[in-house]
Order: C-alpha cells, then sequence, then structure tokens
C-alpha cells in the first residue's frame, strides 16, 4: 500500500507543477526572397504558413515570436495556443505533444 501512495504523491505533485495549454495551429516561418512585397507595397522578409509536425513527444523550448505565435527555439517552427499563454520571453521549457489527430496537440510547460 505505501508505494500506491508514493506514487499517487509523486503524480499529484508532478501534475501540480506544470501547466498544459492547447495549441490551435503549427506555422513554418518561410524566408522570403530580397525584394518581396506583400498587398500594400511594404517589404517582407517572412511570411508563416500552416505546417504540421509529426506525431510524437519533443521536449521543446518555447520563446515570445511575432504577435500571437511563439517560437520553437532551434527551428523554423511557431505556435499558437487556443488561449491565453502569457510572457514566454526568452525561453519557457515543456514537452510538445502531437497526437494522431490535428487537434490533438499541446505544450506543457515545465515551473521554474
Amino acid at each position: 500500500m505505501k508505494p500506491l501512495i508514493v506514487i499517487l504523491s509523486l503524480l499529484m505533485i508532478n501534475s501540480s507543477s506544470s501547466e498544459e495549454y492547447d495549441i490551435d495551429e503549427i506555422y513554418e516561418k518561410i524566408e522570403l526572397d530580397y525584394g518581396t512585397l506583400d498587398e500594400d507595397g511594404n517589404d517582407i522578409s517572412y511570411i508563416f504558413t500552416p505546417t504540421s509536425i509529426k506525431q510524437g513527444r519533443y521536449e521543446i523550448e518555447i520563446a515570445d515570436g511575432s504577435g500571437d505565435l511563439y517560437e520553437i527555439k532551434g527551428t523554423n517552427y511557431f505556435l499558437k495556443f487556443t488561449s491565453y499563454y502569457g510572457y514566454a520571453g526568452y525561453g519557457d521549457e515543456g514537452i510538445l505533444i502531437i497526437g494522431s489527430n490535428p487537434y490533438d496537440r499541446s505544450f506543457i510547460k515545465f515551473d521554474d
């Protein structure tokens, strides 16, 4: 009985020390050729296009990106969450979970 209590206690501590956020969309940053213009004639150097990531669990670090996007550090991928995430600054570590369907995506943030 004691091992069961220890395991349950650890699970409760672990669940209270992390936060899970659902991901609305994953984008890839595409660099554009010099001189590319937007519809208003302004120079632009990149765009974000919807993409997918292979199913699995990935230990990642995210940082604030453009607008409502969060950069997966070290990649050209960006996340947009379904609800408010808040300030990530230069890095929040966690686990990216990509499920078998496009709506089964989440980020579990490790608490500091």
